[in-house]
């Protein structure tokens, strides 16, 4: 086994890793304490307090807390950095290195394999997810790399990374992006979760006002504050997991409780407006109650919940007025982002809100604007269609136990269509992505649709590879402590390493 050994006996020919440099090197204070054991073990302890939080905050709320608030900060990337030229130091401090260092040297290549392949997945790992419905297919995937688009005129998109992992914007500190010639785009507020907030103001010559009413439901554990919109949709219902609240006209109540019956929980209030005023009608345990007249500011039973209800203001013709404020984080729930916009132009300026996804249109300095704050999207360099998804309950119950996509792999260039079963724990791997089984939804036709993550990792094969080598390296430092083996090492003309300070 003396072969293996070899490279451990060869002087390299490189002049920094001569003996004589590295001693002169390693005598450098700030290198020799950068390499020391006293810098080596409180990182390995915060770097196990470090991994800790980060796993409780991903089991508290998600992944994508966790990686912005641990793994994906500089503080965390420059810990790694150092954590490395400590084992690099700490390796190099002993060289030339003894053929009882072995497994010494191994292990330390190996923590410095698991490292670069960290360091390559942070910077260049995708990580995203695509939807798809039974029968559709698709290519395009939505990265976890939220992103503030802005088309002004006929010029090209400009697209800005808008994360803001290190620095939040704010109003004394806004981040100004040149989207044009002549025009800029400006963020001064940014709220990692965001809760939105529906005004109304008189509409202005040229927009379609509608009649709004400002609407208070209260009871011992709801105060809910809101304004509807009559026929705009997503304006118009209020939702309260168990109830529903819907503006609606006389002419058209009914057959919008038709189209929505479906979607209509047991508890509802309809607010129903005419040109005599507004009129109530409650709906409890799927049976509805006579209609009452609603005076402004007047407080009534829902008689559900002991919810109270009030119109406290009316306007004749309005248009929503978006705004968000800060919310606290939700466990188990991804954070919902916003952030406030101001485009300028010239002298011309204009201002919004962008929740995330959300998109405007509007007018500036005589041309067309468009801004769009979401996720990323990116390509896959295949296609994948959605067959069929399978969705197995618990017997007797209607709780899912398990979910199946059998999805068809399709090659881009030739054509080829692989079929393929995704389900837990058997993900696809295909041209170095993998497509993992998330989670579902059913959809209002009655298809399900399936969702994806989508992830690649180049750097997965070097974090192996960095793992088994520092197995390797244990292994074999264990075995040059067996007794038999220091007794052969002994008798072996080797020198000491108590008389090298370097290899001490």
């Amino acid at each position: 086994m003396s072969w293996f050994f070899v490279p451990f006996k060869i002087t390299f020919a490189f002049p920094l890793l001569k003996r004589d440099l590295l001693n002169k090197f390693f005598q450098i204070p700030l290198v020799r304490f950068l390499s020391s054991v006293q810098v080596a073990l409180p990182m390995i302890l915060i770097l196990a307090a470090l991994l800790a939080t980060g796993t409780i905050l991903e089991s508290l709320y998600t992944a994508s807390i966790a990686k912005r608030f641990v793994y994906g900060t500089w503080w965390f990337d420059a810990f790694l950095l150092l954590l490395g030229i400590n084992v690099l130091g700490s390796a190099l401090s002993r060289y030339p290195w003894k053929k009882h260092q072995t497994g010494f040297v191994i292990t330390h290549l190996g923590i410095l394999c698991v490292l670069a392949g960290s360091y390559i997945t942070q910077q260049w790992g995708t990580d995203g997810q695509i939807a798809l419905a039974e029968g559709s297919q698709g290519l395009v995937f939505q990265e976890d790399k939220p992103i503030l688009s802005c088309q002004v005129g006929s010029s090209p998109a400009k697209r800005i990374a808008a994360g803001f992992p290190f620095l939040e914007p704010r109003p004394s500190f806004p981040f100004s992006y040149t989207v044009a010639p002549e025009a800029s785009l400006k963020v001064d507020r940014f709220f990692l979760n965001a809760q939105k907030v529906t005004g109304a103001i008189p509409a202005s010559a040229g927009q379609s006002g509608t009649l709004a009413l400002h609407l208070k439901l209260q009871s011992s554990f709801v105060q809910q504050d809101d304004w509807l919109f009559l026929g705009k949709e997503s304006y118009d219902r209020v939702d309260l997991g168990p109830a529903s609240v819907l503006l609606v006209s006389r002419d058209s109540w009914k057959s919008r409780l038709a189209k929505e019956a479906k979607s209509l929980p047991e508890n509802a209030l309809v607010l129903i407006a005419s040109p005599d005023g507004i009129k109530a009608k409650t709906r409890k345990h799927g049976v509805w109650g006579e209609a009452q007249t609603v005076k402004i500011g007047q407080s009534l039973s829902t008689g559900w919940m002991d919810m109270q209800f009030e119109i406290a203001e009316q306007m004749k013709r309005a248009v929503p007025d978006i705004s968000y404020a800060a919310s606290p984080l939700v466990s188990q729930r991804e954070p919902q982002p916003a952030l406030h916009f101001e485009a300028s132009e010239g002298q011309a300026r204009a201002e919004g809100w962008l929740g995330f996804e959300d998109q405007m249109e509007f007018s500036l300095g005589g041309q067309d604007w468009k801004v769009g704050y979401g996720p990323r999207q990116a390509p896959l360099p295949f296609a994948v269609a959605l067959q069929k998804f399978k969705l197995g309950l618990d017997p007797g119950t209607q709780n899912p136990a398990s979910y199946t996509s059998e999805v068809k792999v399709i090659d881009l260039q030739s054509g080829v269509q692989t079929p393929y079963t995704i389900f837990m724990n058997h993900p696809l791997h295909q041209d170095g992505y993998t497509l993992y089984q998330a989670s579902y939804f059913p959809g209002t036709d009655g298809r399900y649709t399936s969702v994806f993550s989508v992830g690649r990792d180049p750097g997965l094969l070097l974090k192996y590879a960095g793992a088994l080598i520092m197995v390797l390296g244990i292994i074999l430092m264990f075995w040059f402590k067996n007794p038999a083996w220091k007794k052969k090492g002994t008798n072996s003309n080797e020198p000491d390493d108590k008389a090298d300070p370097i290899s001490a």
